[in-house]
Order: C-alpha cells, then sequence, then structure tokens
C-alpha cells in the first residue's frame, strides 16, 4: 500500500476516533451537570475541558493529513525565522518550568493530609501528569526544530 493510501485510511480512523470523543465529552457533560455544585465536579469540568482539547487536536491532526507532503514540509521549512538556538533554549527553559511545578504540586500533595483532602490530592497529581506530558512534548518540539533546521536549505 502507498503512502497516499495509508494517509487516507488513518484519516478515517482518526474521523471515527473523533466521533467517539464527541460522544465522550458529551457523556461527561451530563454528569458534570449532575455534580454541579459539589466540589468533586471539578474534576468532571476539568475532563470535558481535556477532552475538548483532544477533539481539536483530532481535528488538527486530520487537516494536517489531509495536505500533501510537499505542502506540509515546505510550510514548516519556510516559515522558522528564528535561529535554532534560540529555540533550543526556549525548550530547555520551558522543561525547566515544568520540572519545577512538578515538584512544587508533589511539595503540596503532602499538605493534603486532611478529611477529605483527596479532591486536592487528585488534583495535584493530575497537575503533575500533565507537566510530565508537557516535558515529553518538549521532547518532540526539541527533536523537531532540529530535524527541521538540519532539513533547512542553507
Amino acid at each position: 500500500m502507498n503512502a497516499k493510501k495509508e494517509r487516507g485510511l488513518l484519516v478515517v480512523e482518526l474521523e471515527r476516533l473523533l466521533r467517539k470523543q464527541s460522544e465522550i465529552v458529551d457523556d461527561y457533560r451530563a454528569l458534570g451537570e449532575m455534580l454541579e455544585g459539589i466540589p468533586v465536579g471539578l474534576l468532571l469540568d476539568w475532563i470535558v475541558i481535556e477532552e475538548e482539547a483532544h477533539r481539536t487536536l483530532l481535528c488538527t491532526i486530520i487537516s494536517s493529513l489531509k495536505k500533501t507532503a510537499q505542502e506540509e514540509s515546505e510550510d514548516c521549512a519556510n516559515g522558522l525565522e528564528v535561529e535554532r538556538d534560540t529555540m533550543l533554549r526556549w525548550v530547555e527553559r520551558l522543561k525547566m518550568k515544568e520540572q519545577a511545578v512538578a515538584a512544587d504540586c508533589r511539595s503540596l500533595k503532602g499538605q493534603a493530609w486532611w478529611e477529605n483532602g483527596d479532591l486536592l490530592d487528585a488534583l495535584l497529581d493530575a497537575l503533575v501528569m500533565d507537566n510530565e506530558k508537557h516535558q515529553r512534548f518538549l521532547l518532540a518540539v526539541e527533536k523537531a526544530v532540529e530535524n527541521i533546521m538540519m532539513s533547512r536549505p542553507q
């Protein structure tokens, strides 16, 4: 199978996943409405926000996959105006900030010992996981910047 057909099949599967994501968001909203006014409802609000972000990301990925490979590479290479070292310094700075926030959250978790502190504990765990996810994304950004800059015409 050629790359164009594989891409088309992937788009079809991602669109199917997108429909599932939309259904899930509706279900979380419904449960969130039932728990409105109760502190634990914040967890469901957070999930809805993340699910909506997932939906946006899927739409962006689908749109990107529908473009031709040539258009994508031209857009990426021609759109970079900033120097490689500057971009990589920004990435490194953001990685350090994410690590610091995760450390702060872990520290605060020790203070959520009172009755019903489980909600705060769960929220802080989620923040730590998000920070770890962001650090993983930053590694991918770093690698992409290095690859794009190496393939860029001099």
